[in-house]
């Protein structure tokens, strides 16, 4: 008799759990809140199961978040959740859409003539999560070109733009480039006046250096006038002479004393 009214106990809990996992799955069901998500690129990816789901607290305890497939990149992926074995899909869609944040280094620019330069070397600060491409912005032609010389003297209005790899563009920056010819002359060091013994070696180019302030290094181009008689004492008198690609020249003498 106690056998069989434990088995009865037994039996009642068996049929009050198989009940309540019933209303469980069918009376109180769960509900996704939308069948795709979309998440800004560069912004956070929720991981809470409230943010997807429909149910009260005691629920949401016991539901599975699946993400493993779903990437920070721009794109559409698949998640799902899980709830007593029962799989819900949903999709996760990581768009772009915002435009980059642009600021110049300053609104006017000084190059010299025939010079190139270039549209990102115009720009102090992007803010972007993705990556971005400078340009020169042409509104007549719809062109855009990350470099530009000028042949002829004068100012230039230009437009740049910022894509980023997303195909969003920021607004146009206007910005006046004024080109003209370059007038620094080039310099040389290393041609200080010097006393060396008679019947000594001397090369009029050792150490010498010339540096111009676009092209930097010219000292290939360094010319020397004038010798030195090592064997005669004496005092010599050497110019050099080093031209820039504008035309520009710097020349200097150098005295050289040759004495015993």
């Amino acid at each position: 008799m106690q056998n069989k009214i434990i088995i009865t106990i037994l039996s009642c809990f068996i049929m009050i759990d198989v009940i309540l996992i019933y209303l469980t799955l069918t009376i109180i069901p769960i509900k996704l809140k939308r069948n795709c998500f979309t998440f800004e690129y560069g912004e956070e990816i929720s991981t809470k199961v409230e943010d997807y789901v429909n149910a009260n607290n005691s629920i949401l305890e016991s539901i599975k978040l699946n993400m493993k497939g779903v990437s920070t990149e721009v794109g559409l992926y698949h998640a799902s959740i899980e709830y007593f074995g029962e799989v819900y899909d949903f999709d996760i869609e990581i768009v772009d859409t915002i435009k980059p944040k642009v600021q110049l280094k300053k609104v006017e620019f000084e190059i010299g003539l025939g010079k190139n330069v270039k549209a990102k070397d115009l720009i102090k600060e992007i803010k972007d999560y993705s990556k971005t491409y400078v340009y020169f912005y042409n509104e007549e032609t719809d062109q855009y070109i990350t470099s530009k010389s000028y042949t002829t003297e004068g100012s230039y209005i230009e437009r740049i733009v910022v894509k980023d790899e997303h195909g969003n563009q920021s607004a146009a920056l206007r910005v006046k480039i004024v080109v003209s010819r370059n007038k620094v002359k080039p310099h040389i060091t290393g041609i200080e006046s010097v006393v060396i013994p008679l019947n000594s070696s001397f090369d009029p180019l050792k150490n010498v250096k010339a540096y111009d302030d676009i092209e930097g290094d010219i000292t290939d181009r360094i010319k020397v006038e004038g010798k030195v008689n090592v064997q005669e004492v004496g005092e010599y008198l050497l110019t050099y002479s080093v031209s820039d690609s504008d035309g520009n020249i710097m020349k200097k003498t150098r005295k050289v004393t040759v004495e015993e």
